[in-house]
């Protein structure tokens, strides 16, 4: 089994009128480094509007792996509602 790796993601609040910021702050560390980066950040935070997050990198998205559609995703078509009189 492969290491999981961690990204640490800060938020920027603004008031309700602009929308909130999300940067990178570290990216493609292991659990214990993911874990010892994010104790210092939140430690040393003194901005109420800034908050850290830990996430876990094989729950994003990657662009390069192509979406596999399963026999349980499959479309099913449905008679009455392709022949609408419209």
């Amino acid at each position: 089994m492969k290491d999981k790796k961690y990204i640490i993601l800060e938020q920027y609040k603004f008031d309700s009128s602009v929308k909130d910021t999300w940067s990178v702050k570290f990216a493609d560390l292991d659990e214990d480094k993911a874990f010892e980066k994010l104790v210092a950040l939140r430690t040393l935070n003194e901005n109420p509007n800034i908050f850290h997050y830990l996430v876990d990198m094989s729950y994003l998205w990657k662009k390069d792996e192509p979406l596999v559609l399963t026999k349980d995703m499959e479309v099913k078509e449905d008679k009455e509602q392709m022949d609408m009189p419209f």
